[in-house]
């Protein structure tokens, strides 16, 4: 029997979503990713490290601190060059969240791979939770 998304995700914009990943440099896709696992964690038994997110979000915080610093003294090259370790080490555990949610999210629905709600890992890896949101947009609909 396969299990749907209601009572654990709920329908929201997918232009909101863009527009806010895009807006706020990425600070909306850690926002979202926070909420999926947050959704997941309270009515699955799929959990997500709470202390994982945590150091993930303060290391993209940390990164994007740092670039927003590089660029503003962009005459100083060698800021930017060493923001670029904790860039990597960042969208290192960015993906490992991306992935974590996007197995969960599959988990939940009982999809495989070519069923209508099954996230493809190629589509997930370009448009992370705008993609997730479209997912649970139609599996909300579904039912």
């Amino acid at each position: 029997m396969k299990k749907r998304f209601n009572g654990i995700f709920e329908i929201d914009s997918v232009a909101k979503t863009l527009t806010l990943c895009i807006l706020t440099i990425g600070s909306y896709l850690i926002y979202k990713l926070y909420r999926f696992s947050k959704q997941i964690n309270q009515n699955t038994d799929l959990k997500i490290s709470n202390i994982f997110m945590v150091i993930t979000i303060l290391l993209f915080t940390i990164a994007l601190g740092s670039l927003i610093y590089a660029l503003i003294n962009l005459h100083e090259p060698i800021i930017l060059k060493s923001s670029i370790g904790i860039h990597m080490v960042s969208s290192v555990f960015d993906i490992i969240w991306i992935i974590m949610v996007r197995n969960r999210i599959n988990l939940i629905s009982g999809a495989s791979a070519g069923d209508k709600l099954w996230l493809n890992p190629f589509i997930t890896s370009i448009f992370h939770v705008i993609y997730m949101q479209h997912k649970i947009n139609q599996g909300l609909a579904d039912n």
